[in-house]
Parts: structure tokens; C-alpha cells; sequence
């Protein structure tokens, strides 16, 4: 019953931000990530480049001005996430734009208006767009009024209403169109052969039996093995595409805690407690929380026993009316509540009703007046009951789109809430067979109560609540406390004095990245261009982030290119130190030519696994040994003893026995080609745009620009 439900607006403000959401959000392809500030500040004219298309500073900060614009139009809350948000969405979009259009050109794709046409208009128009065109009686598209609008856009002389509509509807759908038709190129290019499918089956199939002899890594100290940065580096100059990095920081950071103290709470509580007596005797309950600033707005409505979440629910069950309980918690806060009025109430009913609207629901246009409404809805009510089929006459009067074609008839629960309140409160408050004409914004109703069924006790309640929040002796302690330790820690070295000092908990955060908002817990784009303005070494001054102060310093900055030793090793360090254990293993083994010899001259034993699965990259009780697994299978080492293996978790001599398969039965080959060949399309259509921007040159100069 939308009419009843909601009020639906169509401005065209209001389109353009919703499609500029949807839209957008096709187009992020990465984690929400960035923030703004000083946009003409005059630091850059570019916010960054895309294969050295350069992103002009002042259209971008335009195009996201017009999401923020449309958002609160929308009633949107403004806050930090959801602009950080924006500015990554419309990054990611100029990003996308460039790349695919790109690419599309080389391959001669084209978007043509009858394309556009026939996507915008037909039942296969974007979710969002046909959202915002749906008859809210009858659930349709109406692909008419869509393309009253379109037309009229086309024809308006507003430049900035035209260019938002470009911005955030026409050039975003030409892009996502063409991606559309690249990724589609890409992905039914994909084809898996028969043969392969086979191959696989009778790979997977085959198992060998094998003696080895393990002698792990472990054997010996890691404290014997030394790996100097000119090994890192060397190893780093071979394998460059496994050791690139992008820009970023690293930082310490401790917190100074501004949670309420137990001395807050118990101020709160006392507080309620105090004001129980007065609220139990106010006469205007609805008045007295809401002057009292409650955290739970008052509803004038009855709420089921068995919807009642709160802890306190039996108590407010039990006690008589106008008795008050509490305070208790509930979450952050503490509450009281007062018991008003108590009545059965169904969970649900069946109605049907007549509207005879005074203005449009999607335009706010006025249709008739009220006065002129209110006689139509009399006439119309004084006819049912002279015996008039109500049905007939909802099916041929009533302005409910929705209902219309049943009689004016709909089934509601309980829970509907969202319902006009007048509506809401005859249908469920007034007796199975009630009939009248009652008021909503949206018109006059005629109105029958049909059915109502599961009836329950329902209470109304008034709850006060009042949340518990620090204190300003609390706020101030945790703000002095920061403050000096930021004044007593003017580098690395004192700042980790004072955190042995104080045994404070130091935490550590890496690979901040230039656009960050997040780190960790601690939401702030000031915070992370801090870390990006100062230099290594650098001790913050105290960061508000409401619950607490957090003092930072910079441990680590990272320009963009190849990692160095001190960076790496945490990696490099390890494989070769395995590398020099594996050469000193190796020389234990010497010349030994049997598994008994190996197992003698490196103190170890002989083991057996009579089942190694060829599709397997485990041993059992060894681990992973894919290198192991592969020397197992292969034919020069049947019933021979095979040279020292460098593995994973150590050096391995292996016999292999016998080498079989097991039986393929009923093994669908045809079917499993096809999934792989979907699996495969699925991968490439996902990974189209990654790839394409892993190949770009892409500079991003926002945080010079000031976001």
C-alpha cells in the first residue's frame, strides 16, 4: 500500500542523487577509501592523471559537490564516511571512464543512442532508474513518465541540470555499457578443451608409494644462519614484480581512555531515580520525557508482549498502570519506564478502503481541496452504507492504484509501522466491522475493519532514557593525560620511553595509504594527512576521537618502487636462511646413496606413505611439499633413490615403489567442462577492470590538491 505508506518525490534533484548513488557505486571497484579539505587551496590544478589524461581539480571537486548536493536533498546525514566515500566513488568513476573508453576506442565498441533508448526505457533500465519511475499503485515502470522526463531535460536550459544529469547518469551508463561489452569480448573468448578435463581427472587420480627421508629445516639454530642486506637485495633484484610497494606510512600510537568512568554512570542513574516520583504523577507523560530530552522519542501507539526486547520486560508487564520502572540499562543508557494504558490489540487485519486523495503523492501537487475531498468521501460513505457495494465502488473511485484492483482490500501486520498514524490506529484499535471516514496527508479514507486476527496484550509505554556519556572531569583527565604525554615525547626515542614509563599499551599501524580515512579503530581523515604532512620521528599532538585521545608516531614512511632489505626481510630473510640450511643438509648427506645412508648420516629415519595423491599438495605429517609431491610422481625416481630435494619445510630424499591410479567412475567430463568454462568467464568478466588499471599509469595527486 505505497500511497498509505509513504510520500514518493520525484524532483529532479532528488533522481539525479539516487541514480549519482547507484551509479557510482557500480563503479568503486576498491575499499571506500580518502577525504577532503582546502578544495581551492590553489596547491594543484589536477587531482591526478590516468595515463597522463590529467583529472582538471575543479571539475572533480564539482562532480562531487553534485552527490553531496543530491544526498542531503535526500535527507542524508552528512559525515565523514559517507564523504570519503563520494570522493573515492567519483576517483574510481574518472578511472574507470578513461580505462574503457580506452579500450573500447582501440576495439571499435560503441553506446548508440538507440542503445541508450532502449536500455533507459524498457524493463531492462537500470534498478535505480525504474525505482524512481514506478507507479506507487501499481508497482509498473512507467516507461511513459520516464521518457516525459528524459525529454524535458534534453530541452531544459539549466547547463547545471543538464551537466548532473550527464555527470551522473548518461556518461556513467555509456561506461558501464561498454565495460559491459569489453568484459563480455573477454570472457566468451574463454574455452576449456575436453582433453583437459580428462587430464585433470587422471591426474587427480593417481597416487604413488614412497619411502623418504625428512630432515627439516629446524635441525638447525636459526641463530646460526646469518643473512646479510646484500642477499636480501640481490634476492629483491630477482624477483622485482613480488617486491613492489605503494606509498605509504607506518605509525605507533597509544590511547588515553574518555569512556564514562564508573562515577558517570552512577550520575546518570541516580539522576532517573530521582525523576521517578515526578514522572510517575505527570499527567502529560508524552511531554515530560520529551522535555526531559529522552533518548527513546515517545510513540503513541501500544507495542505487543511478545515485542518487547528490554531486559526490564517483566517488570513492565506486571506492574499496575502508571507505575514507573527502572532506571535499568539498556545498551549505553539508563532508562525508566512508565506503564500508560494496556489493551488487546490483533498482530494483524484485514481492510479495505476508499481514498479520495487532496494531493498527489509523487508531486505534492494539490488535486482538490480538502473540503471538496471530504464531501466526495461522505457521499461515497453514506451510499455503503445505504447498501452500496464496496468493492465496485473502491474498484471505480478510489485513488489507491494499489488496492484498486481487489477491492480496496489490503492485509497489514502489527509491525507495520510505517503506516499514516490515523490509518494505523482505526484498523488495529477499532473493533473487527468498524466503518467511517478518517483523515491521513494523503486525503480521506472510507474505511471497513474486516478481519483481525491473534489477539495479544499490548502496553504503551513512555521510556526515558538518558545515555551515559563522560563526564567533563572524566573528558578533561583523559585530554590532560595525552597532552602530556605528547609534551614529554618529542621523538621516537622518548615516546617509547614514556610508553615503558606509564605502561601504556603501544599499538602499531602499517601501510597507511595517502587517502585513507581508517586506521584500525580510528576514523579521521585529519589524523592520516597528519601522518602524511610530518616527517619519521614526528610525535603527534593529542587526536579527539570522542571515546578517546590517541597520541601518534610516524615509525616508517615508504615511497612508491621496490622495497628495500629492512623492508623485506621480514620475507627474504627466511627463504634464504632455509636456502643456507639446505646447503649444510645437503653436504650431511654427502655422497649416502640409500635411504638408510640419508637417514644415518642426518640422524633421521625412514618413513613411508603408501597413498600420496598426485592432486594433493600435503603429505600426511609433514605438510605442504608440492616439490616433494612432484619428484613422487615422476618416473626416473621409480624404484630409485633420488638426489636431496629442496622443500618447503626441509630437504627430502625420496623411493618411490609404485606409481597407480584409481578408477574415474561416473565422472561427468562434460559436465565439468562446462562449469570450469563458467567458472573461468565468471573470472575474467570480474577481473577486467583490475587488470586494466594493474597495467595504467595512474598518479593520484588528491592529497596535494587538498582532500
Amino acid at each position: 500500500m505505497s500511497i498509505i505508506q509513504q510520500l514518493r518525490d520525484k524532483a529532479a534533484a532528488l533522481l539525479t542523487g539516487l541514480i549519482a548513488l547507484s551509479l557510482l557505486g557500480f563503479l568503486v571497484q576498491d575499499a571506500f577509501v580518502g577525504g577532503r579539505s582546502n578544495l581551492f587551496s590553489g596547491r594543484t590544478t589536477s587531482a591526478g592523471s590516468i595515463n597522463g589524461t590529467k583529472i582538471d581539480i575543479m571539475d572533480f571537486n564539482d562532480k562531487v559537490r553534485q552527490v553531496e548536493e543530491s544526498n542531503r536533498q535526500q535527507g542524508m546525514q552528512s559525515n565523514e564516511t559517507m564523504t570519503q566515500n563520494i570522493i573515492e566513488g567519483v576517483w574510481n568513476s574518472y578511472i574507470q571512464k578513461e580505462l574503457i573508453h580506452t579500450e573500447a576506442d582501440k576495439l571499435g565498441l560503441a553506446f548508440t543512442a538507440k542503445e541508450m533508448g532502449d536500455l533507459l526505457f524498457s524493463e531492462d533500465a537500470p534498478a535505480e532508474f525504474k525505482q524512481l519511475f514506478t507507479n506507487g499503485q501499481t508497482g509498473q515502470f512507467d516507461v511513459q513518465a520516464a521518457r516525459t522526463w528524459f525529454t524535458n531535460v534534453k530541452k531544459s536550459k539549466k547547463a547545471e541540470e543538464v551537466k548532473m544529469v550527464n555527470d551522473q547518469l548518461i556518461n556513467p551508463l555509456i561506461t558501464r555499457s561498454l565495460a559491459d561489452k569489453y568484459s563480455s569480448l573477454l570472457s566468451k573468448g574463454s574455452y576449456v578443451p575436453k582433453w583437459m578435463v580428462e587430464k585433470m581427472n587422471a591426474e587427480g587420480a593417481g597416487f604413488a608409494s614412497v619411502n623418504y627421508v625428512a630432515i627439516p629445516y629446524a635441525t638447525i639454530s636459526d641463530s646460526t644462519i646469518r643473512v646479510s642486506d646484500d642477499e636480501i637485495n640481490k634476492y629483491i633484484a630477482q624477483h622485482k614484480d613480488d617486491f613492489k610497494q605503494e606509498r605509504s606510512r607506518s605509525i605507533a600510537f597509544v590511547s588515553f581512555d574518555a569512556n564514562p568512568s564508573p562515577a558517570d554512570s552512577a550520575a546518570v542513574f541516580n539522576k532517573l531515580s530521582q525523576m521517578k516520583a515526578e514522572f510517575a504523577i505527570s499527567p502529560d507523560a508524552r511531554g515530560f520525557v520529551t522535555r526531559n530530552g529522552t533518548g527513546i522519542p515517545y510513540f503513541e501507539g501500544f507495542a505487543l508482549k511478545s515485542r518487547l526486547a528490554m531486559e526490564s520486560k517483566d517488570t513492565i508487564v506486571k506492574m499496575p498502570i502508571g507505575a514507573v520502572a527502572g532506571p535499568y540499562l539498556d545498551g549505553g543508557a539508563y532508562v525508566i519506564a512508565r506503564k500508560l494504558e494496556t489493551r488487546q490489540v490483533p498482530d494483524s487485519v484485514k481492510v479495505r478502503h476508499i481514498l479520495i486523495g487532496t494531493a498527489d503523492p509523487q508531486t505534492g501537487a494539490v488535486k482538490r481541496p480538502d473540503s471538496a475531498a471530504k464531501k466526495t468521501a461522505d457521499s461515497i460513505f453514506a451510499a455503503i452504507q445505504g447498501g452500496a457495494n464496496f468493492g465496485a465502488l473502491a474498484a471505480q473511485l478510489s485513488e489507491d492504484q494499489g488496492s484498486r484492483t481487489n477491492g480496496g482490500e489490503y492485509n497489514f501486520a502489527s509491525v507495520d509501522l510505517n503506516l499514516a498514524k490515523e490509518f494505523y490506529d482505526y484498523i488495529f484499535y477499532k473493533p473487527t466491522g468498524s466503518k467511517g471516514v478518517i483523515k491521513t496527508q494523503f486525503g480521506y479514507h472510507v474505511m471497513e475493519v474486516m478481519n483481525q486476527k491473534n489477539f495479544e496484550e499490548a502496553y504503551k509505554v513512555a521510556y526515558l532514557s538518558k545515555p551515559i556519556v563522560s563526564s567533563d572531569e572524566t573528558d578533561n583527565g583523559a585530554s590532560a593525560a595525552a597532552t602530556q604525554f605528547s609534551g614529554n615525547s618529542r621523538d621516537a626515542k622518548s615516546f617509547d620511553a614514556n610508553v615503558l614509563k606509564n605502561n601504556l599499551n603501544k599499538r602499531i599501524a602499517d601501510n597507511i595509504r595517502e587517502m585513507d580515512h581508517v586506521v584500525g579503530d580510528l576514523q579521521s581523515r585529519a589524523f592520516v594527512k597528519w601522518v602524511y604532512d610530518n616527517k619519521v620521528g614526528a610525535v603527534s599532538e593529542p587526536f579527539d576521537f570522542k571515546n578517546k585521545y590517541v597520541v601518534a608516531v610516524i615509525t616508517a614512511a615508504y615511497e612508491e618502487g621496490t622495497q628495500t632489505a629492512a623492508t623485506a626481510r621480514v620475507i627474504v630473510e627466511p627463504i634464504l636462511r632455509n636456502k643456507k640450511k639446505a646447503e649444510q643438509i645437503m653436504k650431511k648427506i654427502g655422497s649416502a646413496n640409500t635411504l638408510e645412508a640419508v637417514a644415518s648420516a642426518t640422524g633421521s629415519s625412514v618413513a613411508t606413505v603408501d597413498t600420496l595423491r598426485f592432486g594433493s599438495s600435503f603429505i600426511p605429517n609433514v605438510g605442504p611439499e608440492p616439490r616433494v609431491i612432484g619428484a613422487s610422481f615422476n618416473k626416473a625416481n621409480l624404484g630409485k633413490v633420488s638426489g636431496p630435494i629442496e622443500g618447503s619445510t626441509g630437504v627430502f630424499v625420496v623411493k618411490v615403489n609404485g606409481v597407480g591410479a584409481l578408477p574415474n567412475l561416473g565422472v561427468d567430463v562434460e559436465a565439468q567442462r562446462k562449469a570450469m568454462a563458467q567458472q573461468m568467464q565468471q573470472m575474467a568478466a570480474y577481473s577486467v577492470f583490475e587488470s586494466l588499471k594493474k597495467a595504467a599509469k595512474i598518479e593520484d595527486t588528491r592529497l596535494a590538491a587538498g582532500f
